[in-house]
């Protein structure tokens, strides 16, 4: 028995460890992903425990649902199912039909989020489920054409047009995201309803299991906020007033204006998760290299930066990194540039120097 317990507690681990390393991150999706609405749509089997045979008792079911998830871990929905069910008598060894809509108000709680990290999408997440509201039953047809035959004593609560009854539920479900929209589930539910829902009574709540497998559309997400862009400015050199002195009456000097450094931007563009240098680029290289040469005193900035949209934050740090050191590289080997004269930055994805994402790949090249 230990052995089992120890052999389960080791494959959930390996799960959450799973689904941890295929997780989908916040930062790499351009909306919010709670809260949100959902339409659910079900199918599938109920067995119906009371005083007769449970086997016999099969029955088919179908489902709606309408609600919404208003936190990673906390949602609601209204769930509508039903169908047909059936009661036995004993006496008779024989069944009767009947039909019957069930409607719930439930609380979901997504385990799944609870437990694991909060700062991403899961590919599968596990609810718990508990809710409770009315079950309206009509068509007792079947019973009534039995009652003359059957010697049952407590046939007293057969009911002639309809029965409405509490309904009190509780069960899990397991869901697994197909995409952004669209998602797939197993559920599990039981539900206890009033003892005369079958037009008997037998000292104690009749029980229905509810096996379903569904389908479930989301809609409602939010759009992120875009990133604010910082633009880059060129220093403001001041220019000192001319000082005229009030004692003597000589002419006030002429003070010759304070000429602005200049500055030199290159913009150096990138493929997606690539570093490489293509021959259109290297010529802005080249024109950044014989300008430099022509000033001496001029030194370099190189701004690497990797668009938001792809990729996680740490390979997006890395994949800038990577280009300001390749555009390095190929000022120094191959235009003679001194290295001592050239400062790199690696940015990542937490600026967006450009509105145009595919842009944002980029070395920028500030030289003064």
């Amino acid at each position: 028995m230990k052995k089992i317990k120890s052999n389960i507690c080791s494959a959930l681990l390996l799960g959450m460890l799973a689904q941890t390393a295929i997780a989908q991150d916040y930062s790499s999706i351009d909306y919010k992903p709670y809260p949100h609405v959902f339409i659910t749509l079900q199918g599938g089997g109920q067995l119906t425990f009371t005083d007769y045979k449970s086997s016999k008792l099969i029955t088919p079911v179908g489902a709606f649902s309408v609600g919404g998830m208003f936190a990673p871990a906390i949602g609601a929905r209204l769930n509508v199912n039903g169908w047909k069910t059936k009661g036995g008598l004993k006496s008779l060894n024989k069944t009767y039909d009947y039909n019957y809509v069930n409607s719930n108000l439930d609380l979901m709680v997504n385990l799944t989020n609870i437990i694991m990290p909060k700062d991403r999408i899961y590919p599968l997440n596990v609810y718990l489920i508990g809710g409770v509201g009315l079950t309206y039953a009509w068509d007792n047809d079947d019973l009534k054409g039995m009652i003359p035959q059957a010697p049952d004593r407590n046939l007293n609560y057969a009911w002639d047009d309809d029965r409405l009854v509490h309904n009190f539920r509780a069960g899990m479900q397991l869901e697994a995201n197909l995409a952004k929209n669209v998602s797939v589930n197993l559920e599990v539910t039981a539900n206890n309803l009033a003892d005369r829902f079958n037009s008997k009574i037998n000292g104690r709540g009749d029980w229905q299991l509810q096996a379903l497998a569904g389908v479930t559309f989301k809609f409602g997400y939010r759009k992120k906020p875009a990133p604010v862009q910082k633009r880059h400015e060129e220093p403001v050199v001041p220019v000192e007033e001319p000082v005229v002195p009030v004692e003597q009456p000589t002419p006030a000097p002429v003070v010759k204006p304070v000429a602005k450094k200049e500055v030199k931007e290159v913009h150096v563009f990138f493929g997606l998760n690539s570093a490489v240098v293509t021959s259109e680029e290297r010529a802005k290289l080249q024109e950044l290299a014989d300008w430099m040469k022509k000033n001496p005193e001029a030194k370099t900035e190189l701004q690497g930066y990797a668009d938001a949209k792809t990729g996680t934050r740490s390979y997006n740090k890395k994949i800038s990194k990577e280009r300001t050191e390749e555009v390095t590289n190929i000022l120094v080997k191959e235009y003679g540039i001194s290295k001592d004269r050239i400062s790199t930055k690696a940015m990542g994805d937490s600026v967006q120097p450009f509105g145009e994402n595919d842009k944002n790949r980029v070395v920028i090249a500030i030289s003064k």
